[in-house]
Parts: C-alpha cells; sequence; structure tokens
C-alpha cells in the first residue's frame, strides 16, 4: 500500500470534506482517505492505495463531486 498527499483547493466545511472522501473511495484502488481542512486555503488530502494515482485522476474524481482543485 502507498500514500500520496495532494494540496487540493475549494474545501470550504465538514461537508466538502465528505463529499472529496466519497469521491476518491470511489476509486478502486483507493483503501482511506484523510483530509486537513484548511476552509481558507489550501486543504491537504491523503490517499492510501493500492497502486500510486496520477494527478488527473485525482482531479477528474474532485471534479464529479464539485468545484475543487488540485494545486501544485
Amino acid at each position: 500500500m502507498t500514500e500520496q498527499s495532494f494540496s487540493v483547493d475549494g474545501l470550504k466545511c465538514e461537508g466538502c470534506v465528505e463529499t472529496v472522501t466519497n469521491a476518491l473511495t470511489a476509486l478502486p484502488p483507493v483503501r482511506a482517505v484523510d483530509i486537513d481542512l484548511k476552509a481558507n486555503g489550501t486543504s491537504t488530502v491523503r490517499i492510501s492505495t493500492d497502486v500510486e494515482l496520477t494527478r488527473d485522476e485525482v482531479q477528474a474524481a474532485l471534479k464529479t463531486g464539485g468545484d475543487f482543485s488540485v494545486v501544485g
């Protein structure tokens, strides 16, 4: 298992955290998601997976849940 971290903009509340968590855990290789919410900045999203995900795969999953963007 591997852990990856992504910086994500657009998370404003615990509802956003739940939305992003659900969107990412829907991806087959994802085992767990942990988010450090920064409502007025860039949040850190850590994903535990069986295989590494690309930035584009994470971004595509986030777009299904709302206006969230992987930065950096």
